[in-house]
């Protein structure tokens, strides 16, 4: 690739799916106090449902970079699973809140346990691909700066926009 100037709207468009990257984190932490207080949680439980999915995802996340390194398709080696990824992420994340209080704490927990596993795999899917390919866009290092430093930036709008849930949610 040769080395040349990633145009603002290319900026933008990759720095919107930072903003996607970012939300889920944002939002399972914002929304994790759901768990604890309206389906009275114990801690504990908790404790493991935030270290074992990461756990997970520690390991998902390398394997995903090798296979997304390694894919030859005519979409290039990282928009199929972006792609997919993104679709797979925002289902998943659906569906990883669907609990009802009326059921008995195991079963939510496991429940949670397994689909926070689940949508981790999918949510890797995208983000690892999407993180390699702005390394892409560009052989030059300071453009290349530059792209992430914008992403990042528009990324980080998740972690204000996300507290706002709770206030919805805790509304009556």
């Amino acid at each position: 690739m040769e080395k040349h100037t990633i145009s603002v709207g290319q900026k933008i468009a990759f720095g919107l799916g930072m903003l996607a990257n970012q939300m889920f984190p944002a939002a399972l932490g914002i929304f994790i106090v759901v768990l604890i207080n309206d389906l009275g949680f114990n801690p504990l439980l908790y404790g493991v449902i935030a270290f074992i999915p990461r756990f997970i995802d520690a390991i998902t996340d390398p394997l995903m970079g090798f296979i997304s390194d390694n894919t030859k398709s005519k979409w290039g080696r990282r928009r199929p699973y972006i792609f997919i990824g993104a679709i797979l992420s925002g289902i998943l994340f659906i569906m990883l809140w669907q609990m009802d209080e009326n059921n008995s704490q195991m079963y939510n927990f496991w429940y949670f346990l397994i689909m926070s596993m689940v949508f981790l795999i999918g949510n890797t899917m995208y983000a690892t691909p999407l993180i390699g390919l702005g390394y892409e866009m560009t052989t030059d290092y300071n453009e290349r700066t530059r792209l992430m430093g914008f992403s990042q930036t528009i990324g980080q709008i998740a972690w204000m926009i996300v507290p706002w849930f709770w206030v919805i949610i805790a509304d009556p």
